[in-house]
């Protein structure tokens, strides 16, 4: 929306520039950018008077007119149809500027001199019409520069407003913020009809059959109005508001519609079949041509302003082309309505077609507006377009409209935003804003009809602080206050695994939950996917049981495009079967974290990259466990139908299962067309957050030496090495202060199904210098038990 800074000083009387108003509204939450209406200034160009015109021989259309400025006489070669002896024009001396044609030059036509130009409004860059002159009221001053006169020497502010500020949409609502910001009044327009004794509603009946889409819709009756041209204030301010003049009755519909935001409709009402109107849902196939010549197949979301029989308007969208006011035109049946937000917007989508009327009523427009509107249109139409005005309104609202009250706390206006405001400057601003306020403990507003977006306390709060100034609101430089919400620790946890993952080296990934369940079954045969009930395609018709599926949809990918060494995770969901006893069939939504990498490792400049493999992925989730203060996990054999039998773990952390690792298998790889290997890991999100630890603290380096032995043994190849790490742990009890695998060996000398073992192991006391015996004592009681246990042969040497 655009409108001319001039109007609101019209309205308000601020000294305020225009870029400065903009910035206060801006400031006040009203986006606003104020630039000048004319590109280049209108030097040289001035009012003057045609005192002769004679057409030129030899010529179909051309003229010479003798020009006068009051103090000049100009002789003139003119084109346009309309220019007549007597006319006040605009006339453009040698030397202006006009648009598109640049500087005006003497000029000579079939013999003609010519010494200027008389001026369209396309040629002062007004409007693109070009179809005659621009003719000026009888009283212009001849001589007065053009600009001047014509009040275009103006800036117009331009409006950015978001969705729920409909009250923003007129000059009225604008002004209402800067009275408000400025401490001023609005001049409100006053005006007296004069109505004859014949009454409206013995003329038409009004009934509304949907009057959810329709909660009121009122109509006035002018006779014997007079079509024309508007007067230059009404046509200047349309055109400084972006709207192109068209005749003395339609150019009012949409001043009032601009200065109070309620769009209004002007019927011939000589066109109406009968003197009725009904407001209906349009039947399924009607056809209805609008008013810009297009013909509509109509649907019941559309809504139909009819004369009882035919459709003559799309409610609150356009009128219809059958009721158009033409040059013909006497009487008027003149509409103001209020229209459903949701009906309107079917409607315009249904048509295709947007306009000023439909964006306001879309946003929400004031239902108890609605008669003051359509009064200050039946007054200028009889002052500008002459007929008498027939009395009183017809008025159909069913179900009066209420104002809403909300109670508001003045401790919490502060509280919210730390800020020491009085009762009475709060009560200031909401009564400026034409709120009610009862002055009480509580205050009682009562918001107006105009504000439908005000609903809660906070939205006052809102109100306050944005007049008030966002900038008297103290800077914090902590969250603070009764709305300050500390961050979820499931969202703690997220931020700190992308840390640790993309830390190490590894890229996130952002997926769909929605699979395809032909590979989703190959991961987990044994579940059945969970379906959409309107799937997009055939490939996104299930939900994701496991984060495997989208990892490997993203190596595909990555793949298609020759991007084959990877190293990624996810902070995923999964969807699984509810089998709680309960009988809720709903999806459990669960919260997954994925690993995945393949290919190889980067090249160095001491040699090429290695092909990745388990340890690889083991590595970078005891990283993770170790930086996320979770308890070191248990690597455990077992099977899983995404993963090659050869080499898959589950995950043990507190004996609770927290996921599983390993190589997916090649037939799962191939079917997602990879065609190399990936390992990967699915872990719980919740068992492992629930496992953390708390905050580490500072321990003291030890006082006293630590006493290293090494144990090398020799067991089964079935054998778990975690298993006998834990009873190593177990053995050694409190003194035994950490123990490490240090090597692996498999070969002739241990012998076939037989590995090889060495573990460091480290004692010491927090309280004194360890004993060389019973250091040993305790070394020699972990020998004894892994050998019973476990068969061990220790390894001499």
């Amino acid at each position: 929306m655009q409108l001319p800074y001039s109007w609101i000083l019209e309205l308000v009387n601020v000294d305020w520039p225009a870029k400065e108003l903009a910035d206060r509204l801006t400031l006040c939450g009203t986006v606003a950018n104020a630039s000048p209406f004319l590109e280049e200034p209108l030097d040289n160009i001035v009012v003057g008077q045609i005192l002769e015109i004679e057409p030129i021989k030899n010529t179909d259309h051309l003229k010479k007119a003798m020009v006068s400025t009051g103090s000049e006489t100009f002789q003139v070669v003119c084109g346009a149809p309309n220019a007549a002896q007597g006319q006040k024009i605009i006339f453009a001396k040698i030397g202006a500027k006009l648009k598109g044609m640049g500087e005006l030059k003497k000029a000579k036509l079939r013999g003609v001199e010519s010494f200027g130009m008389i001026c369209s409004e396309r040629e002062l860059g007004l409007t693109d019409d070009h179809s005659g002159i621009m003719t000026l009221d009888d009283d212009a001053e001849l001589g007065m520069a053009a600009d001047e006169y014509l009040g275009v020497k103006d800036y117009i502010l331009k409006f950015d407003l978001t969705p729920n500020r409909s009250d923003s949409l007129s000059a009225i609502g604008i002004a209402r913020d800067v009275a408000c910001l400025a401490g001023k009044e609005i001049k409100q327009s006053k005006f007296e009809l004069q109505e004859i004794s014949e009454k409206s509603s013995d003329v038409v009946k009004i009934s509304i059959a949907d009057t959810s889409a329709c909660p009121r819709y009122a109509a006035r009756v002018i006779r014997g109005v007079r079509i024309g041209s508007s007067p230059w204030w009404i046509k200047r301010k349309l055109i400084l508001s972006g709207i192109r003049p068209i005749s003395n009755v339609v150019d009012i519909t949409n001043l009032v519609m601009l200065e109070t935001g309620q769009p209004l409709h002007a019927f011939d009402f000589r066109q109406f079949g009968r003197r009725e109107v009904l407001v209906r849902r349009a039947k399924q196939g009607e056809r209805f041509t609008t008013l810009d010549g297009k013909e509509h197949e109509l649907t019941p979301e559309v809504l139909l302003i009819t004369d009882g029989e035919k459709g003559v308007a799309a409610a609150g969208v356009m009128g219809g082309l059958n009721s158009e006011v033409s040059s013909d035109t006497a009487d008027i049946l003149l509409e103001s309505a209020n229209f459903d937000p949701i009906t309107v917007r079917r409607s315009r989508m249904k048509l295709g077609i947007s306009s000023e009327s439909s964006t306001r009523f879309e946003k929400g427009a004031d239902p108890n507006n609605v008669t003051f509107a359509m009064d200050r249109a039946a007054y200028l139409m009889q002052q500008y377009a002459g007929g008498e005005i027939l009395s009183g309104i017809i008025d159909c609202y069913p179900e009066k409209i209420n104002p809403i009250t909300i109670d508001l706390r003045p401790s919490r206006v502060n509280a919210i935003l730390g800020t020491d405001i009085s009762k009475e400057r709060m009560i200031i601003i909401l009564k400026m804003l034409q709120f009610r306020v009862k002055d009480k403990e509580t205050l009682e507003v009562t918001v107006p009809t105009f504000r439908p977006d005000i609903a809660r306390e906070i939205d006052l709060i809102e109100e306050i602080a944005r007049i008030e100034g966002y900038e008297q609101i103290p800077s914090a430089d902590r969250n603070i206050g009764p709305l300050y919400t500390p961050l979820h620790p499931n969202d703690t946890f997220r931020q700190l695994i992308r840390t640790s993952m993309t830390a190490q080296g590894f890229d996130e990934i952002y997926s769909s939950t929605l699979a395809d369940p032909k590979l989703l079954t190959k991961i987990e045969p044994e579940k059945a996917p969970i379906a959409i009930m309107n799937p997009i395609a055939a490939d996104f018709a299930v939900l994701q049981s496991s984060c495997l599926y989208s990892l490997l949809k993203a190596i595909s990918n990555n793949f298609a495009q020759r991007n084959t060494d990877l190293r990624i995770f996810e902070v995923g969901k999964a969807f699984l079967r509810n089998e709680s006893a309960t009988g809720d069939l709903s999806p459990v939504e669960v919260d997954e974290i994925g690993i995945a990498l393949s290919g190889k490792s980067d090249d160095q400049w001491f040699g090429k990259g290695r092909e990745r493999d388990f340890y690889e992925l083991k590595g970078a989730i005891d990283s993770f466990f170790e930086f996320a203060r979770v308890p070191q996990c248990i690597y455990r054999p077992e099977k899983h139908p995404a993963f090659d039998d050869s080499l898959v773990f589950e995950l043990i952390i507190n004996e609770k299962r927290i996921g599983f690792a390993g190589l997916i298998k090649n037939e799962i790889v191939r079917a997602f067309d990879i065609k190399q290997t990936v390992y990967a890991a699915v872990l719980d999100f919740n068992i492992i957050l629930n496992s953390r630890q708390p905050e580490n603290y500072y321990v003291p380096l030890p006082k006293f030496p630590s006493a290293p032995r090494a144990l090398a043994v020799i067991v089964d190849e079935t054998i778990n090495v975690a298993d006998i790490i834990s009873k190593i742990k177990e053995m050694g009890g409190e003194l035994l202060e950490a123990v490490e695998l240090f090597d692996l060996y498999r070969g002739k000398q241990v012998g076939e199904g037989k590995k090889s073992l060495a573990f460091s192991l480290v004692f010491r006391s927090k309280g004194r210098s360890l004993e060389n015996e019973e250091v040993t004592e305790i070394y020699n009681n972990i020998i004894e038990y892994l050998k019973n246990n476990f068969k061990t042969e220790i390894r001499e040497g």
